[in-house]
């Protein structure tokens, strides 16, 4: 028996076809040359926009071609929160740097009260 019941919102994702039709009308390469840089036909391409979900090989050669992160655009719709390797990286350099802020304030502070006195 089939099921019928609508999927719920964390269940649902986005029709990735809207997602690189709209990116590719940004761009200011052609649909044709595209096309051509994946190694498909322009009718290929256009066969794409209309999909709801894409391989992960063809997310992966649009990125590369058009320069564009599409699977961490897509993973920002997803219900969590996920970091990456950079972003942790970074947070860390933040986090570092903001204790040495810290100190130097502490520095100034003192020399301030040391000159007032």
């Amino acid at each position: 028996m089939p099921d019928n019941t609508k999927p719920t919102q964390a269940e649902q994702y986005p029709p990735i076809g809207n997602f690189i039709h709209y990116h590719i009308m940004q761009q200011t390469q052609t649909k044709s040359s595209i096309a051509q840089a994946m190694g498909i036909g322009s009718k290929g391409l256009r066969d794409y926009f209309k999909k709801d979900s894409l391989q992960f090989a063809v997310l992966w050669k649009l990125s590369l071609i058009l320069k564009h992160n599409f699977l961490a655009q897509l993973g920002e719709y997803l219900p969590y929160r996920f970091e990456t390797i950079q972003e942790k990286a970074l947070k860390k350099e933040l986090a570092a740097k903001n204790d040495y802020i810290h100190k130097l304030e502490i520095q100034l502070e003192t020399l301030k009260e040391m000159i007032n006195k």
